[in-house]
């Protein structure tokens, strides 16, 4: 599904050259769930812009599905992001005047032909992330956690063929953070390509593989045992609420 070979990125601002990615190589199959962890600063950021097609290496090839995302202009990005990538951010990046299923709507106004069964498709996604009966809710009646999943049946609508999350539980508390793991986990089961970006190792070893970068290049690539199981740890935080009542 991703294959990327000898990645490099270089930013230049007058004599001062920063080199932010140094040969970064590695494939990813249709189906992994992988996180790619690391501290603020070692270029993990910058290269979920790569791989979500927001920016392009200096150096390397960067192929997804087998067309080289290097060679393409920036309409073909754009198309190609639109339809084979869904993307999950920290901050939710909902219209807040508008409602759940508009939200949701989004993406497709952008696709070269709207669907007919729009509208369906928005009320599938929002079941999907446990949402069926906030379907009309506008983000200000909605939690935190809440609102994360609109943002996560917004980045599905498009049935995208890689699920990319930049520290998606970093705004919520613990019982929303593990509802939003556990929706990516069953998404995973589902065959999806879910690429998790994070600093925290909890929420990595949620994953099947974890990707540590360090200063711009990875220190470790490595398959986790034994993930952690997102619906059993809303289970014991359930028993334990009932326990402290």
């Amino acid at each position: 599904m991703i294959e990327l070979e000898g990645i490099e990125k270089t930013y230049v601002s007058g004599e001062v050259v920063t080199r932010v990615l140094q040969g970064i190589s590695f494939e990813i199959e249709a189906g992994e769930y992988v996180a790619i962890m690391g501290a603020s600063g070692t270029g993990k950021s910058t290269l979920m812009n790569i791989l979500g097609c927001l920016d392009i290496p200096t150096a390397g090839h960067y192929r997804l599905d087998g067309t080289d995302m290097v060679n393409l202009d920036d309409e073909a990005l754009s198309q190609l992001r639109n339809r084979k990538i869904g993307f999950v951010f920290q901050q939710f990046h909902l219209l807040q005047r508008t409602t759940a299923r508009k939200n949701v709507l989004l993406p497709l106004i952008y696709a070269e032909d709207y669907p007919e069964n729009a509208e369906e498709m928005a009320e599938a996604a929002l079941e999907m992330v446990g949402l069926h009966d906030r379907i009309d809710y506008r983000p200000n009646q909605l939690s935190g956690g809440q609102q994360q999943r609109v943002a996560i049946a917004r980045a599905l609508i498009t049935n995208p063929a890689v699920l990319l999350a930049d520290e998606p539980t970093g705004n919520l508390d613990r019982r929303s953070g593990a509802e939003v793991m556990a929706i990516f986990q069953q998404l995973s089961a589902g065959g999806r390509t879910v690429i998790l970006v994070t600093h925290d190792r909890e929420v990595a070893e949620h994953a099947e593989r974890v990707i540590l970068l360090d200063d711009g290049q990875i220190a470790e690539d490595r398959r986790v045992d034994q993930p952690r199981d997102a619906e059993q740890e809303l289970t014991n935080l359930t028993v334990g609420e009932e326990v402290y009542e």
